[in-house]
């Protein structure tokens, strides 16, 4: 009986240790200021991946160009696409049906491609000019509420969408 007993202490002891050893004091992880900071700067760079974007609202028109932003906070999602010129004539063409466009003065985002943003300060009123549109082909469940600016003068839009 002693022996069966002896075993259970042995290996009860020996998963303690083993769990001991795993706590974690070799966590090379860094939570120093600069590290802390450095994964801020990356949460405020714009996302690039059209496809990841894609996951999020229906992107029905081939982009050769995507910037966007995700605010959980807000439930909206602001994205600056490029279109080739084919693309961008049927994207206007197809939202023209649903809604007349509407001209609208934008503020810039500081993450906005360097083109639209050097255009806002040209603007006078630090704001880039265009022309909305229903952004219905681009809705999908949460985010049910939005509009589409072509940028004038170039083929990038602005995608704005919200979750209601």
């Amino acid at each position: 009986m002693i022996l069966p007993r002896t075993k259970v202490a042995v290996m009860l002891i020996l998963s303690v240790a083993a769990l001991l050893g795993c706590s974690g004091e070799g966590d090379q992880t860094s939570h120093s200021p600069a590290n802390i900071q450095s994964t801020n700067a990356s949460q405020d760079a714009p996302r690039t991946n059209v496809e990841e974007l894609g996951m999020l609202v229906n992107v029905p028109y081939e982009s050769e160009e995507s910037f966007w932003k995700e605010d959980p906070s807000q439930r909206r999602i602001v994205a600056v696409l490029s279109f080739p010129k084919p693309e961008a004539e049927r994207l206007v063409a197809d939202a023209s049906k649903r809604r007349p466009p509407e001209t609208v003065d934008m503020m810039p985002e500081s993450w906005f491609p360097p083109e639209l943003i050097a255009q806002s300060e040209v603007s006078g009123d630090n704001t880039i000019k265009g022309q909305a549109y229903a952004a219905d082909a681009f809705l999908q469940p949460p985010y049910n509420d939005g509009r589409i600016a072509r940028i004038d003068g170039t083929d990038y839009f602005v995608l704005e969408v919200f979750a209601r």
